[in-house]
């Protein structure tokens, strides 16, 4: 299932890639995350987004884009040796997320992004200062997230970007099994600080060339 999921994503981009109004995307940063219902608080787990995508334009303020990242969240409590409560707890989720969001550029420099995330959950460890979990309670294999960023433009091809991830499902159950109206179990959430470098495209080749 995660091969067919990873080749249909791959064809869809390879597909769209080849059109001339389309422009690709290499994207890749670090990212910090939580998960709630954990009892722990803070952005405490780092990890890495790396990715490629597309986008278009459809007029001049507004694109789409369609992305395939790798993204690394979970939930961290560091251990602290020299105080009373020496407990520790790691959890990490390592998802591919297929973003697909509307840019509205707000002047030349600064932009905003926002839209849906479907995420497929490669694999996941759990463990506290006893060692690995090897009894816990199952995660869901895919999760449906909002995401949005803050756009800085750099230069022409190089932009900074200030972005967050919502689960708007839950990842899994709480350990209770209780659900209180929105609070269906647990969810993570995501700050990511990227650089995305845009490629250039056929159409922008050809006439370089002919230059």
């Amino acid at each position: 299932m995660k091969i067919h999921f990873l080749l249909f994503i791959l064809f869809i981009y390879t597909s769209t890639v080849k059109a001339q109004r389309f422009r690709g995307e290499l994207q890749g940063g670090i990212v910090g995350s939580q998960v709630s219902g954990d009892q722990l608080g803070g952005f405490n787990k780092a990890g890495l987004l790396i990715g490629l995508g597309v986008k278009t334009n459809l007029n001049k303020q507004t694109e789409i884009g369609f992305k395939m990242l790798y993204l690394q969240k979970g939930s961290r409590k560091r251990l602290k040796t020299d105080e009373p409560d020496s407990s520790f707890y790691l959890l990490r989720l390592n998802y591919i997320e297929v973003p697909l969001t509307v840019r509205y550029r707000v002047n030349k420099t600064f932009y905003l992004e926002l839209g849906p995330s479907v995420g497929y959950l490669m694999n996941s460890s759990e463990e506290d200062e006893n060692g690995v979990l090897n009894f816990r309670r199952p995660f869901s294999k895919y999760d449906l997230s909002v995401t949005g960023c803050l756009g800085y433009t750099l230069s022409k091809k190089l932009d900074f970007n200030l972005g967050y991830f919502q689960s708007i499902v839950p990842i899994r159950e709480h350990s209770s099994g209780a659900v209180y109206r929105l609070n269906q179990g647990q969810y993570s959430s995501v700050l990511t600080f990227t650089l995305l470098y845009t490629l250039r495209t056929e159409k922008e080749n050809t006439n370089s060339e002919e230059k």
